[in-house]
């Protein structure tokens, strides 16, 4: 079993990133798209080519499990989804948990809008940009509003970083829960988890299946500053997505030991 040290669970980044240096957004960087045209290719690209493909793909390759996934069907508006990181392909596990009804977003590092030749694919498919300024913050406010708004899903990784296969929950602060606070918008959270393929696709595919679980929906407390709503929000998707790893992500697939500090 491969074993990867750590020093700083809220900090470290193990995601490849192939060579990709990440890129600045320019200035006149179009947050929401309005022409017809781009927006045309933009649902079929996703809807008629890549979710019929993504669905595929995890029911073959992935062998997606999904637990709950009615309480995201059963909501009549859009959503927040939070999710631990554990896969670059994590968009793709998020878009086939909200399903056909909810248009899926999700919140990506700006290196995703850095792969030459592909800016514009990656919007298409979902991917939003981090704010780096009060400007762009903003910009990504009002984006975040309008796709709730539309009744999509937004998914957005508390953790940040990509710990590839780790079973357990990193610890994350509570700056991402201020959309769902503002907006009164309902949060499922999810949990990723691994499991041992079995016999005879455990002779095809080597690395474990995937078993994600939803919480019921939560909402933030009204009665709270939007401060504490927002830490009050964090502390219980953190205790839900804590308490269903440590019951369900049971299988090992890389090994995550803290380096020793001398």
């Amino acid at each position: 079993m491969k074993t990867i040290y750590y020093t700083d669970e809220l900090n470290d980044d193990f995601a490849a990133t192939n060579g990709i240096k990440t890129q600045a957004l320019p200035p006149d960087y179009k947050w929401i798209h309005t022409g017809f045209l781009w927006n045309f290719f933009a649902d079929i690209l996703y809807y008629l080519i890549v979710f019929p493909l993504v669905k595929i793909f995890n029911t073959i390759v992935v062998g997606l499990h999904v637990k709950n996934r009615g309480a995201i069907r059963r909501l009549k508006s859009g959503c927040f989804l939070y999710s631990n990181h554990t896969m670059h392909i994590d968009p793709l596990l998020s878009a086939d948990v909200s399903g056909w009804g909810h248009r899926t977003y999700f919140m990506a590092g700006n290196d995703a809008f850095s792969i030459k030749g592909l800016y514009h694919l990656v919007a298409m498919l979902g991917a939003m940009p981090l704010g780096y300024d009060m400007a762009s913050m903003k910009e990504m406010l009002n984006t975040v509003s309008k796709r709730y708004h539309q009744g999509s899903c937004i998914t957005i990784y508390p953790e940040a970083h990509i710990w590839p296969y780790y079973v357990g929950i990193r610890p994350f602060k509570s700056a991402s829960f201020a959309y769902p606070v503002l907006l009164n918008a309902p949060i499922v959270a999810m949990v990723v988890t691994y499991r041992k393929r079995n016999f005879p696709l455990g002779l095809i595919f080597k690395k474990p299946a995937i078993t994600i679980y939803c919480s019921d929906p939560m909402y933030a407390n009204p009665t709270l500053s939007r401060k504490a709503a927002k830490e009050d929000l964090r502390n219980r998707v953190y205790l839900w997505m804590k308490e269903t790893a440590e019951k369900y992500s049971t299988y090992e697939f890389i090994h995550y030991e803290k380096e020793n500090e001398e």
